[in-house]
């Protein structure tokens, strides 16, 4: 099991803790320590992440349950859109990957009056065909830990690794509502990997595109 670079500073000073409580005090306390490391590392695992051979797809940020679908009206972008909204728990990994290859085109951080969320932390991904794809990291009151790699300007692949979110998370990705949803509300879902949508273009749009 690979283990987030992120979080192994950490464990690897609780293992020295407990190979000296070991020396000096026994294996009881040395024991508790190592209860501690073993949750520790799996939630914070970092498996390999199999990328689906699809240009096209959006794929899933996080690993986590979607919790609703719905048509809104973009409010970052100004747009038509679908919104995918995702719950990450506790036992999911808490790796943050992008949803698709594209340049960041504008990202915005700011305080969110909705209930349980304290930040949004908000990225707006373009496709080289210029499909425009949201996605909206929202931290609750009690974990509002999250590391994000992502820079305006640059370039990200998709599924490529994209942040670190130290506790769970909801997530918004915010879709044109021309794309096909390949998913329903319940479904679980894996990070880079798990088809969330379908872009789909039209001979109009590959022409403006090009």
């Amino acid at each position: 099991m690979i283990i987030a670079r992120e979080v192994r500073i950490y464990l690897l000073i609780l293992l020295l803790l407990a190979i000296i409580l070991k020396v000096y005090f026994g294996w009881i306390p040395a024991l508790i320590i190592l209860g501690v490391i073993i949750p520790i590392a799996y939630i914070f695992r970092d498996p390999v992440c199999k990328v689906p051979p699809a240009p096209l797809a959006i794929v899933s940020p996080i690993n986590g349950e979607i919790i609703d679908i719905e048509p809104i009206d973009d409010p970052w972008l100004k747009r038509k859109s679908i919104k995918i909204r995702i719950k990450m728990t506790l036992w999911n990994v808490h790796v943050l990957r992008s949803p698709i290859e594209g340049k960041i085109k504008n990202q915005w951080t700011e305080k969110c009056n909705e209930p349980g969320i304290q930040r949004r932390y908000t990225y707006w991904i373009q496709t080289d065909e210029q499909d425009d794809i949201v996605y909206s990291i929202a931290t609750g009151n009690c974990a509002p830990f999250v590391k994000i790699m992502l820079r305006l300007g640059e370039r990200t692949g998709q599924g490529q690794k994209s942040g670190f979110l130290y506790f769970n998370s909801i997530i918004d990705v915010l879709v044109p509502d021309s794309c096909r949803i390949q998913l329903n509300v319940g479904d679980t879902v894996d990070s880079g990997s798990t088809v969330l949508a379908e872009i789909i273009h039209d001979n109009n749009s590959l022409l403006k595109a090009s």
